[in-house]
């Protein structure tokens, strides 16, 4: 039976600092039931764990009286490998600069990468390094929707290295 975690009545900053330590004891493919009276916090929440499956769980005694169940379940990271690049042409990439993101969490490495990417010429590489997983989706996302050439990712000791090419 998965555990569970009751969020009624929390202030939103609280209960996503909740989940997320919560969430990192579990093994991809484990996962938590979280009772809500809120449904923004529960936006807010899928916002924020990218990494994570949401379904509306059934109706039971703990949620009668407006609150909602969801089961909240741990995906397996995303494949390290590069879709743009291989590895070969990653590494021997010249790199106009690099923003070292290591240790940071989410916002961290996406709001190194944005000041980043002011460093280097149209044209030229950022590396960014991070070790938090959702660095993986963010930095792609990013790149795409402000018009930069995502070129791929390499894992390395502990952390993993993006390649972003400014394209403006």
């Amino acid at each position: 039976m998965p555990r569970r975690i009751d969020l009624r009545r929390c202030i939103t900053a609280l209960a996503i600092l909740q989940v997320e330590t919560l969430l990192q004891s579990l093994v991809p493919g484990e996962a938590v039931e979280i009772v809500s009276d809120r449904e923004p916090l529960m936006r807010d929440l899928m916002r924020v764990l990218r990494d994570c499956a949401f379904e509306k769980g059934p109706e039971d005694e703990t949620t009668a009286g407006g609150g909602g169940l969801f089961i909240v379940r741990r995906q397996p990271p995303a494949e390290p490998r590069s879709t743009h690049m291989t590895d070969a042409e990653l590494s021997s990439l010249t790199i106009g600069s690099t923003a070292d993101a290591r240790g940071s969490a989410c916002p961290g490495p996406l709001l190194e990468a944005k000041k980043g990417i002011g460093k280097v010429k149209v044209g030229e590489v950022l590396e960014i390094y991070s070790n938090d997983s959702g660095t993986r989706t963010d930095i792609p996302a990013w790149a795409g929707k402000v018009g930069h050439e995502y070129l791929g990712m390499l894992a390395a000791d502990g952390y993993d290295k993006h390649f972003v090419r400014r394209k403006k």
